[in-house]
This record gives structure tokens, C-alpha cells and sequence, in this order.
């Protein structure tokens, strides 16, 4: 069995402090390998919230294949997230916000969490600059990548909606929202459509300095990435003003 506990020092190793701002893109299965890890999906978000007890702690709870044109009614409450485990324990974990967005909701917690959520439901696009990924951005933020693909890095997104790339979005659609208090309000809320081309991420690491924007190491059995989330928004719109195709291959 593998130690939770042990999540903290390895973070500790990739540069990881108590007053952080870390992002956490996350696999499960990812971080445990062959092993299982003692106390489950709720031990880890629990060793996270103690990496940064003094910080602040936001993972992507995002719904997108629960909510679309052809359902498009959000709870934030209720919506259950659709891409994986630890992200559906940190949406039901304690003293938890997540953002109002019918796609792209991230659940935070911690320092100012009410802050980083509070104007979420202001934008019109997946990663608009009222979302806690921008929000990360502007304070100087860590992106974890937690056992998980490159793929997964949905700050890069942010920096595409600077430039607009020509594959980026659909259309624009209405979804229905209830918040926590059961109000209901109305967003209009583009779609991403990567149906012809496959995310490239991966390749944010050929514009990074190792070392001093990233890096990398192991996380109980996870290969993780540890990155300046600055570092990544800037560089990264420097590289797509120069090839707005650089992160993506056609499919």
C-alpha cells in the first residue's frame, strides 16, 4: 500500500510550498502504478489540501460531456464531473467552491478560494479570464500535472482564447444554471472542437527552461510535472503568435 503522506514530501522535492497556488491536472491510476493507495481518492486530495495548507488548491472539475446542446442544464451542486476520480472527490470534498460554469468548473479550496471563484460565471468561452486557471495565472500559480498527460493541461486553452486559433471553438450555445442557493441563470457558452486536431502539450516542455520554469519527477508512482504557471501562459503565447498550430497536429 502506498503512503498518501507521501504525496507531500514528493511535492516538497518538485518545489511545492505551504502557501502554493497549485492547479492539479490528475490520474489516478496514474499516481498509484500496481499499487493501491492506503485511504483511496479522498486520502489524496486530502494530502493536497496539506501541501498547501496555506495556500490554495484548485482542481478542474469539468462536466462537458454531462452538459451539451443536448442537455445543456448545469447544477453546481449536483453536476457530477466527468473526468475522473479525484476530481469528482475534490467537487464532494469539504469546504470546497467550485466556479459556475457549465463545461469548465474547477473546485477550489483554501486561501481566497471564494475570490478565484467568485466571477466564473461571467465568461463565455471554457477558459475565459474569469476562470480560476486565469486567476492562477495572474498570481503567480503552479501547474501540476499529477501522474497525468500533458493533454490535460486546460491553461493552455486559456492562452489559445487569446489568440484564437482557427480549430478552437464551435458554436456558441445557452446552457441553464442553477446555483447553490437554486437561482437559475442563463449562460452562453462557446465549445471547444478538437474533432480534427490532436492536443499537443506535451510540447509546452521545448519552450520551458528545466529547472527554473519545471520540473519533473516522481509522485508515489506518477510521473509528475511540476510548472511555473506564468512561465507556461507567456511562453506558450509567444510560440502560438508565431504558429497558432504549434500544439496541435491535424488528425
Amino acid at each position: 500500500m502506498l503512503n498518501p503522506k507521501k504525496i507531500i514530501a514528493d511535492l516538497r522535492q518538485l518545489g511545492v510550498k505551504e502557501d502554493d497556488i497549485i492547479v492539479v491536472h490528475s490520474s489516478y491510476n496514474g499516481l498509484r502504478g500496481d499499487q493501491q493507495i492506503e485511504g483511496g481518492p479522498a486520502a489524496v486530495i486530502e494530502a493536497l489540501k496539506e501541501t498547501v495548507s496555506k495556500g490554495t488548491l484548485i482542481i478542474p472539475t469539468f462536466s462537458y460531456e454531462n452538459v451539451h446542446p443536448e442537455q445543456p442544464a448545469f447544477n453546481v451542486t449536483t453536476t457530477p464531473v466527468c473526468i475522473g476520480i479525484l476530481p469528482e472527490t475534490m467537487r464532494l470534498s469539504k469546504d470546497v467552491i467550485r466556479s459556475v460554469h457549465p463545461t469548465h468548473s474547477l473546485a477550489v479550496w483554501g486561501k481566497d478560494a471564494q475570490s478565484f471563484t467568485e466571477n466564473h460565471y461571467k465568461d463565455h468561452t471554457p477558459v475565459g479570464v474569469n476562470s480560476p486557471l486565469s486567476e492562477a495565472y495572474r498570481r503567480g500559480g503552479k501547474i501540476i500535472m499529477l501522474g497525468a498527460p500533458f493533454a490535460r493541461n486546460t491553461s493552455l486553452h486559456g492562452v489559445e482564447e487569446k489568440i484564437l486559433p482557427d480549430y478552437l471553438f464551435t458554436t456558441n450555445y445557452d446552457y441553464d444554471i442553477t446555483l447553490e442557493n437554486n437561482e437559475k441563470i442563463t449562460m452562453h457558452v462557446l465549445r471547444h472542437d478538437f474533432s480534427r486536431h490532436e492536443q499537443r502539450y506535451d510540447r509546452v516542455l521545448n519552450i520551458l527552461e528545466e529547472g527554473v520554469d519545471y520540473k519533473i519527477g516522481k509522485v508515489l508512482n506518477g510521473q509528475t510535472c511540476v510548472m511555473n504557471a506564468p512561465a507556461v501562459w507567456d511562453k506558450a503565447l509567444v510560440k502560438y503568435k508565431e504558429d497558432s498550430h504549434y500544439f496541435v497536429d491535424p488528425q
